[in-house]
């Protein structure tokens, strides 16, 4: 399974490249048959939005209203790595790639 690069039109994305070429603003990667930088778009700025703000909402109220160390640890430590998997997960398999819109 390829993804499409928006640049050339043709299908050179792994389903990883497409996962580590990063959000709207970063550098994106480059296609292999074209040259041109590709990152993902802004549906997945809206996912990890989400999920980065669900996590910080679960690790507050963590903090809040329970008073043992390891709760801490455990609710502010597995939303944070939940939100990074699902959003990588996204990432690979959902979405469409863009051109990238920084130039450096």
């Amino acid at each position: 399974m390829k993804f499409t690069c928006p640049h050339c039109g043709e299908r050179t994305f792994s389903p990883l490249k497409k996962a580590l070429c990063g959000g709207m603003t970063a550098m994106g990667k480059n296609c292999p048959n074209c040259g041109g930088r590709c990152v993902n778009g802004k549906a997945s700025l809206a996912v990890h939005t989400i999920l980065t703000f669900a996590a910080f909402v679960m690790i507050i109220i963590t903090y809040l209203f329970h008073d043992d160390t390891m709760d801490i640890v455990y609710f502010g430590l597995i939303p944070l790595v939940a939100a990074w998997v699902i959003g990588f997960l996204f990432d690979m398999c959902v979405g469409k790639l863009i051109k990238a819109i920084r130039h450096e």
